[in-house]
């Protein structure tokens, strides 16, 4: 496994990043056991770098990686974020999940209906008292009396209590519950002006090889800056139908200015094959 430093934050991740959206979602395909087995693989790989949210699994993404990795090793970096909620149905999702979700397994269709529901029911609050709460839990969730790399989650460039929020963020890091936090972006556009922004460390931006042109502007700002870059998404606009998951890598791989990759993984095979594939990408030419 490669590694690189992520901007000016002092962490030195894994180039490869492992996505935690789904490892304790109601419409996950694999079991408990299954992720789990993942995870520590993923760590066992030399993976460091594990991204999450306070709504990811209603929580439960959280929970899973504070029990885990409760001993941690050196180096490892957990990521987490807030802003977005779902309200009352985050409590009454958990409620029902472990029966519900032995039954989504089965239907594929049912499990995208679902999936497509949950998203309906997001909303974005950005009001401090509120991230202050969230943030709260995430410590608590994570097993940690420190957050990482704390991100706040997809937020509009116009949040109206932009100052407050930064405001707040700086005083979690003073008081020692954060140790670096940042934006992840809705999208490159969104992603130029927070690096406006002086006291953001690192970005989250939806990139893939298709995209890669139009975030020059983005990548060059943030090296200038010696912002952190994290790309998501990165198997969208169907470039797994246009070659390999190697193929798909490499040139975001190639990319000096981007830090970590993203992979949402759910399962061993997921993991092996995204591994290999980062190490395909590396012996294909010198990548930075």
């Amino acid at each position: 496994m490669q590694y690189r430093k992520l901007g000016n934050t002092g962490f030195t991740p894994s180039v490869l990043g492992f996505g935690c959206s789904m490892i304790a979602s109601l419409a996950t395909r694999y079991s408990r056991a299954e992720v789990e087995a993942s995870l520590c693989e993923a760590r066992d790989a030399g993976i460091t770098f594990f991204d999450t949210a306070d709504v990811y699994g209603q929580g439960d993404s959280e929970r899973l990686l504070g029990k885990l990795f409760r001993s941690r090793g050196e180096g490892m970096i957990l990521c987490t974020k807030a802003g977005l909620t779902v309200g009352p149905m985050e409590y009454v999702v958990r409620l029902v999940k472990p029966a519900a979700n032995v039954l989504l397994r089965r239907w594929r269709a049912t499990r995208v209906a679902t999936t497509q529901a949950r998203h309906q029911q997001e909303r974005q609050c950005f009001d401090p008292d509120y991230l202050s709460r969230r943030i709260e839990g995430s410590l608590y969730r994570l097993n940690v009396d420190r957050i990482d790399l704390f991100l706040l989650h997809n937020p509009p460039v116009d949040v109206p209590q932009r100052d407050a929020v930064f405001e707040l963020l700086a005083r979690f890091k003073a008081q020692g519950k954060l140790r670096q936090f940042g934006v992840s972006c809705r999208s490159l556009d969104d992603a130029y002006v927070w690096l406006g922004q002086p006291d953001v460390a690192c970005v989250q931006i939806p990139i893939d090889r298709s995209r890669i042109e139009a975030a020059i502007p983005v990548l060059a700002r943030a090296r200038l800056q010696q912002v952190g870059v994290i790309a998501r998404e990165v198997f969208a606009h169907d470039v797994l139908a246009k070659g390999s998951v190697s193929d798909a890598l490499r040139p975001l791989l190639h990319r000096p200015e981007i830090d970590v990759v993203l992979a949402g993984m759910t399962c061993r095979r997921h993991l092996r094959e995204n591994v290999h594939a980062v190490e395909r990408a590396m012996e294909c030419g010198h990548v930075a």
